[in-house]
């Protein structure tokens, strides 16, 4: 398990190698510690504006965090911007986002420049609802048959799945952050959603969790056909044929 001061030290050694590579023009500390609300738990989120030989500077700092006790790394695109998620030998993780320098810049308020310049741009957005509404209510159509076929597991995935995505619905309602689970702890009523949780694969307790919801799903639709149709794949479920 890391310690903060082995935290503190990444850090540090982190903004000195982006001050001292000719290749990065900017730097920000990004996430909780950018605005004071870094904890024992926290990760180290760190960008950096790269205005030249992008490929050379994920590998040299690829090569960097391995040195330094990094054991594996994930890689997610935005765009232009690679966001590299590596994992420390310490249990740590480190975000480093590789900006090209035309682009570099807050898409929130967790945005702390160190050094170089930043771009005006757009605040990053909240998920599509209609893209929420959609993809909770594919969930309850795969959950319901795979309870019907006898796939238990796959039907505790979409059901899952189901909750996943109504959750985030309802922070859309209450304007809490509906990224990454983000607001869920902010919501008035996160404990309504305590009955969707899964105890066992016996069919009734599937069932009885899809009723759940699919109920607290039908609740965030506000289109009537759309909201009986859900309403009857919960009632088609209900019991076994």
């Amino acid at each position: 398990m890391f310690k903060v001061s082995e935290r503190e030290q990444l850090r540090g050694d982190l903004v000195r190698a982006a001050e001292t590579d000719f290749r990065v023009v900017g730097a920000a500390v990004t996430g909780s510690a950018a605005v004071g609300r870094e904890d024992r738990w926290s990760d180290i989120d760190f960008a950096l504006s790269v205005e030249r030989d992008v490929d050379g500077v994920v590998a040299d700092w690829t090569a960097l965090m391995q040195a330094c006790g990094a054991v594996g790394h994930l890689d997610v695109r935005r765009g232009n911007v690679l966001f590299r998620v590596f994992l420390m030998r310490s249990t740590l993780q480190v975000d480093i986002a590789f900006w090209p320098s035309d682009e570099f810049g807050a898409t929130g308020p967790t945005f702390r420049l160190l050094f170089g310049e930043a771009n005006e741009l757009p605040p990053a957005g909240q998920p599509d609802r209609d893209e929420l509404v959609g993809l909770a209510w594919l969930y309850a159509v795969h959950a319901r048959s795979s309870i019907e076929r006898g796939r238990v597991w796959q039907a505790v995935h979409m059901i899952n799945g189901v909750r996943d995505h109504v959750m985030s619905l309802r922070c859309l309602r209450e304007g809490v952050p509906a990224v990454q689970g983000r607001g869920l702890d902010d919501l008035r009523d996160a404990g309504a959603f305590a009955g969707t949780l899964v105890s066992s694969v016996d069919p009734a307790e599937l069932r009885r969790a899809f009723r759940v919801a699919t109920g607290l799903l039908a609740d965030e639709i506000s289109e009537p056909v759309l909201r009986e149709t859900v309403l009857e794949l919960s009632h088609g479920a209900a019991e076994p044929r």
